[in-house]
Formats: structure tokens, C-alpha cells, sequence
């Protein structure tokens, strides 16, 4: 897959490319980012700190391209480097962060298949400290329009034939049986969207499902060649999605950054329930 590494791979090129932690906490919990370890010679990529925008209103915000330069610039990012980037779940919060890179003109950007999970489980060298930058990188932050997209640009899709939304929360909380993990929200979905739970995406192992198993699930939902936007709680596992349609040809890809966190708000737009 294009956009996927393997921890083979990663653990005999360790030391040619830039390695970061992009694990985040999960909503409804308070406690700080701690995971139970490091993968040797990586750095943090903070997506609801340092790379959120500041004094957003909602969690996870991407943050703009003069403030992504800066904090990859102290990461000792260069524009020359290849990043991969992982989480301490397997696959929850790594493709945000390549979804940003993307997002930023930068291509030599993939995810860690399996993630933190599957490199314990091959006994592959870790550590309890973030690597520190030698020096200061030269990466260059070109923003690109498209890849996110706000409520209004939802609002206006939900008729559209030529556009699809798909939501990567869990199927009850897209039907509105389950209650948000965040307090004061509308439970349901925006009308029109199709549901599938990024969950589905992934195997036993936690490794991403063959082409042939993704293009079947996005056919199961309708897809075609439309236009897709990708949906979730905060903008985070929406990106998932967002990187199995790119694996599978899709283009048009965009993710919605408030998603449910702002949808779902008491206010005048919009919601269904039911499957």
C-alpha cells in the first residue's frame, strides 16, 4: 500500500527516517497523552496541543500553515525527509496526522500499519523518551486547499448526488443509540451520510484490510466516483477513512475538521437518526 509501512520496514530503516508519536488521548477521558511506550528515535507530534489552532473552540483543530512550519521546523523536519508517523492504539490518531502533512504540500508522509501495538508485539526496540531535534529542519508548510472543510460546505453536500459524506463513528452512535463521549451533544448523524466505522477498516490484527476488502466496503455504502467528505467525533478517525479511499483510487477527499464535535452542538443545523 502507498501510504503504509510496514513495522518490518520501519525497524530496518529506523535510522533514515523521521519517526512520530501522533498517539492523542480519547474524548471523554482527561487524563494526559501517556503511552505505555516509545518507538526508539521518535519524536511527538502533538495534534490536540501543539498543532491544534489556538483558542479554538473545538478539540483537534488543524492549525494553520505559519504555526505546522514552525513546530515541524523544531521537530527537525526537513523537506527532504520521510516521516512515518504512528499511534499507541494501532490505527486511531496516525492518519490525522499524515492528513495534515498531505494537507500541507508534503508527500513523503506514511502511516505505521499496526501501529505502537503491533511493533511491542514483534519485540522491536522502544524507550520511555522522546528523541530530541539536533537541529533546526528546513520544512517548508504549503497549504493546500480541499483536504479540510468546514459546516457549511457539509450543509451544502447533503443533497448533492455528487457527494458523499461518510461518518468513521461507531454504527450506535451514528444511529443516535449511544450518547456522545462529550457532554451537551445532539446524538444522531448529519442527514444523508452514510456510516463506516473505521473499525471496519481493520483487521484481527489491527493491520488495514486489503484493497480489495476496502473498495467492497466503500461499494457496500454506495460509493462510486462521487466527491467524498469523511466525518467523525473530532476530524481525527475521519482521516483514516480518508487514507483507505486514497489507497483505493477515490480522489475529491476531504474531511470534515469540526465533524460530529461541532455538528453535533445544539444548534439549527440538521440531524437524523436511525440507521
Amino acid at each position: 500500500m502507498k501510504n503504509l509501512k510496514s513495522c518490518e520496514w520501519l525497524a530496518k530503516h529506523l535510522d533514515q527516517v523521521q519517526v512520530l508519536d501522533a498517539g492523542i488521548v480519547k474524548p471523554g477521558l482527561t487524563s494526559p497523552y501517556s503511552p505505555a511506550a516509545i518507538i526508539q528515535g521518535a519524536k511527538r507530534f502533538d495534534i490536540s496541543g501543539a498543532l491544534a489552532k489556538p483558542d479554538a473552540q473545538l478539540p483537534n483543530t488543524m492549525c494553520d500553515g505559519a504555526q505546522f512550519q514552525a513546530n515541524m521546523r523544531q521537530l527537525g523536519i526537513n523537506q527532504n525527509d520521510t516521516v512515518v508517523v504512528y499511534d499507541d492504539l494501532g490505527l486511531f490518531s496516525a492518519a490525522r496526522a499524515w492528513w495534515m502533512f498531505k494537507s500541507m504540500g508534503f508527500e513523503q508522509v506514511f502511516v505505521l500499519d499496526g501501529g505502537l501495538p503491533r511493533w511491542q508485539a514483534l519485540g522491536l526496540p522502544t524507550t520511555q523518551n522522546y528523541a530530541l531535534s539536533e537541529q533546526v529542519g528546513n520544512f517548508v508548510a504549503n497549504p493546500q486547499s480541499g483536504y479540510f472543510i468546514d459546516s457549511q460546505q457539509v450543509l451544502a453536500a447533503i443533497d448533492d448526488d455528487s457527494i458523499c459524506l461518510l461518518d468513521a463513528r461507531g454504527a450506535k452512535r451514528f444511529c443516535g443509540e449511544d450518547p456522545e463521549p462529550r457532554e451537551n451533544m445532539r446524538s444522531g448523524h448529519v442527514p444523508n451520510s452514510k456510516n463506516l466505522p473505521y473499525t471496519a477498516l481493520l483487521d484481527e490484527q489491527g493491520l488495514m484490510k486489503s484493497i480489495t476488502q476496502l473498495k467492497a466496503l466503500f461499494a457496500e455504502r454506495g460509493v462510486a466516483q462521487q466527491a467524498l467528505q469523511f466525518s467523525c467525533g473530532s476530524g481525527v478517525t475521519a482521516c483514516i477513512l480518508a487514507m483507505a479511499a486514497d489507497e483505493c483510487g477515490y480522489q475529491k477527499l476531504s474531511v470534515y475538521d469540526g465533524s460530529w464535535s461541532e455538528w453535533g452542538l445544539p444548534s439549527e443545523l440538521p440531524v437524523a437518526t436511525g440507521s
